[in-house]
C-alpha cells in the first residue's frame, strides 16, 4: 500500500464510478482498475461494490476511506508546514467558495493577496456550501468560504456574520402587521400562510434547509412557484408581489413592498471561513483569511435604511 493507491481509492469513492476516476487521475481506467485489485487482493476484502455502474464503498472501504483521509491529510499538513518554514511565499491556495456570496468578496480580496504572494498558485473550487464540507473532510480542498447554518462534524468554522432568516411577504398578502416597520418585531404564524405559494432556494442550499425547517414547524408542505439557485431572483419575485420566501435579515431592504417577518424558532444563517479540524495554516493562507475578514463588512453587508 502507497500513496499513489490512496489516491487512487479516494478517487473512485469520490467520483463513484471508475471511468470518471481515471479521468480525474490522468490514468487509463485499465490501470486504475488493477491497482485496484491488486489492493483488494493485498488486503483480502473488497473496498467497492458496483451497483448499477457506481462503486459503492464496503463496509471495508469505508474504514479503508476513513483512515486514507487521515493519511493523506497528514501528509498535506506536513508538506504545507515545510514549505512554509521553507519559502513562506511559495504554494497552492486550496479554497472553495459558493455562487454569490463567495464569488463577490473573492474578487476582490484575491488581487490584493496576489500582490503580496504572486508565485502563489490557486486551486479554486466552486460549489454549494453541502459540495464544499465533503471537500473539505475529503482533503480536496484546505477551506472553503461559504454560507453556515451550523456546525459540522470534523470541521471548524470562523464566523464572520450571522444574520436571521425571515420571511418575506408581499405588502398585499399580509395576514398581520404590529407595526408600520417594514422589518416586524413580532413572530409570524407561518401556518397561516399554507395557502400561499413560495419561491425557494434549490435543496442543496442552507436557506432551503432552514425554509424546510421553517415548514416542518408549521406543519404544512409549501406550494412552490418555482426554486432557483439565486436569492436575489427569490427576493425579486416576493417584492413584484407573486409569492413568499425567506431572507436573511441583511439583505432585506425598505420600500420594496416587502414587509419581513421572524419566525419561531428563529433560525440564522451565516458566512463563516470552514477547514478541517486540525488542518495546518500557512502563513499565506493566514493572510487570505485576514483579508477576508477585513472586506467582508463593507462589501457584503450593506447598510439597512430606516422605514
Amino acid at each position: 500500500m502507497d500513496f499513489k493507491q490512496l489516491h487512487y481509492i479516494t478517487a473512485i469513492a469520490e467520483s463513484q464510478n471508475t471511468t470518471r476516476a481515471a479521468e480525474n487521475l490522468f490514468i487509463s481506467r485499465s490501470a486504475l482498475n488493477y491497482s485496484l485489485l491488486n489492493l483488494e487482493q493485498e488486503i483480502g476484502l473488497p473496498l467497492f461494490k458496483r451497483i448499477n455502474n457506481t462503486m459503492i464503498p464496503t463496509a471495508a472501504g469505508k474504514v479503508f476511506l476513513e483512515h486514507a483521509y487521515q493519511i493523506l491529510q497528514i501528509s498535506k499538513d506536513c508538506r504545507k508546514n515545510l514549505e512554509d518554514m521553507v519559502d513562506c511565499a511559495r504554494g497552492t491556495l486550496s479554497l472553495g467558495i459558493t455562487p454569490g456570496y463567495g464569488q463577490a468578496l473573492f474578487s476582490v480580496v484575491f488581487p490584493e493577496f496576489y500582490k503580496a504572494y504572486p508565485k502563489y498558485d490557486l486551486d479554486l473550487v466552486e460549489g454549494n456550501v453541502k459540495d464544499l464540507y465533503s471537500y473539505l473532510l475529503s482533503g480536496r480542498i484546505d477551506f472553503a468560504w461559504s454560507g453556515f447554518h451550523c456546525e459540522e462534524a470534523g470541521l471548524e468554522h470562523t464566523i464572520f456574520h450571522k444574520s436571521e432568516v425571515l420571511l418575506a411577504v408581499p405588502e398585499a398578502k399580509c395576514r398581520h402587521r404590529s407595526s408600520g416597520h417594514y422589518i416586524q418585531t413580532e413572530p409570524a404564524d407561518l401556518s397561516l400562510y399554507r395557502e400561499e405559494r413560495f419561491v425557494l432556494m434549490k435543496s442543496s442550499s442552507l436557506i432551503r434547509d432552514i425554509a424546510n425547517l421553517y415548514f416542518e414547524r408549521a406543519g404544512f408542505t409549501p406550494h412552490i412557484l418555482f426554486e432557483c439557485s439565486k436569492i436575489d431572483m427569490t427576493h425579486a419575485i416576493a417584492q413584484e408581489g407573486i409569492a413568499l420566501t425567506f431572507v436573511p435579515q441583511n439583505l432585506c431592504l425598505p420600500h420594496r413592498g416587502v414587509v419581513y417577518y421572524p419566525v419561531e424558532p428563529r433560525e440564522s444563517f451565516g458566512i463563516a471561513i470552514s477547514f478541517r479540524k486540525g488542518t495546518y495554516l500557512t502563513t499565506a493562507e493566514q493572510y487570505f483569511i485576514d483579508l477576508l475578514r477585513r472586506h467582508y463588512i463593507p462589501i457584503m453587508i450593506p447598510p439597512i435604511s430606516p422605514d
